[in-house]
């Protein structure tokens, strides 16, 4: 099975989670939105970099079951390892996209 990706023009939606994932191009990122399917699930989210190990931007964690943002404003090229978060099976990672600014 593979994570399940939807695109449009302002979002990047990961559900069915069961791999890693990375941004195809760095793109202004406006926010990072995880649906957590349970209560202590966890995503680690990460910057590629060219070159070197891909550093922790926030690690959102929902101890409660209820979602988590992060807000950024940045062109960046970002994603998460699979084996460094808590995904139940229902779990949803959604990119929201920026103005090209």
């Amino acid at each position: 099975m593979a994570n399940t990706i939807i695109t449009t023009n302002r979002t990047i939606e990961i559900s069915d989670i069961d791999s890693d994932y990375m941004m195809d191009i760095g793109i202004n990122v406006e926010s990072v939105i995880f649906l957590p399917g349970a209560e202590n699930n966890s995503v680690d989210i990460v910057e590629e970099r060219d070159g070197g190990a891909n550093p922790l931007k926030v690690r959102l964690i929902s101890g409660d079951g209820e979602p988590r943002v992060w807000y950024t404003n940045q062109r960046l090229r970002l994603g998460f390892v699979f084996a460094d978060g808590v995904f139940a099976a229902t779990a949803v990672v959604i990119f929201n996209i920026g103005s090209l600014v």
